[in-house]
């Protein structure tokens, strides 16, 4: 975990507006805990352990209400990102806020690319499928708006997050259950993309930039959608975990 949280880390510290990034960061992470636990509890289940079952449903529980009170922190976590700033110094971390979200979807893209071939179960190949395609498109909706306003992507922060995303694959590698591994991972990154998207819509309004709002809103849609498809597969993940190490 420690490795693969390397380019999370690397992305966070290059970042100036403290707040927005760890409001995001930790909304993913809160994520991953909960993915974890709905994959422990259904392991448990198999196990006959009613214990650890109620244990791990009362703390899958509190990472959720965590969840929701960070999400509905964005405003603030906005807010006091971009509050020093004068107008011109937002519509520049408009741009930033672009670049990063094109960083984060170039991570995306090279997590689904290798996802299916660890999947472990053909509906999940599927699943990583569907959306890395859906990722390339919000790809290029992306560098059309940072087009339209000037900017371009950050190779540093495109950079860091292909680290991070080499990590996860070291990471992978070392764990035999590693279809479990990568539907916790990939849906703690969905929650990622979406409080970056949520985040990039709100500095897109303090400055009125319309379009960039509606990009924010489509890809914001999909995204919800792809965690929500990640999160009723988790009893496939969970069994091709255990098939993974000789569990039947």
């Amino acid at each position: 975990m420690r490795v693969g949280g390397t380019g999370f880390l690397l992305f966070a510290r290059a970042q100036p507006d403290t707040p927005g990034k760890l409001v995001a960061h930790a909304y993913s992470y809160e994520h991953l805990e909960l993915a974890s636990y709905e994959l422990l509890i259904r392991v448990a289940e198999r196990a006959g352990d009613d214990e650890t079952v109620s244990e791990a449903q009362r703390i899958r529980d509190e990472e959720q209400r965590m969840g929701e009170r960070l999400a509905a922190s964005f405003d603030q976590a906005v807010e006091a990102s971009l509050r020093e700033l004068s107008p011109d110094d937002v519509r520049e971390q408009l741009r930033k806020y672009l670049a990063d979200a094109h960083a984060i979807e170039a991570q995306a893209v090279r997590l689904l690319e290798q996802a299916p071939g660890s999947a472990g179960d053909p509906e999940l190949a599927r699943v990583y499928k569907e959306h890395l395609e859906e990722t390339r498109g919000h790809q290029r909706l992306v560098e059309q708006r940072l087009e339209a306003l000037g900017g371009d992507p950050s190779t540093v922060k495109d950079s860091a997050m292909r680290v991070g995303a080499l990590s996860w694959g070291a990471f992978f590698e070392t764990h035999p259950d590693t279809p479990g591994k990568l539907a916790a991972f990939a849906y703690a990154f969905e929650h990622l993309e979406i409080a970056a998207y949520e985040e990039l819509k709100r500095v897109a309004q303090w400055v009125e930039d319309t379009d960039t709002v509606r990009v924010a809103d489509e890809i914001l849609t999909q995204e919800r959608a792809a965690a929500a498809t990640l999160a009723r597969s988790f009893d496939r993940a969970a069994a091709a975990a255990l098939e993974a190490v000789g569990v039947s």
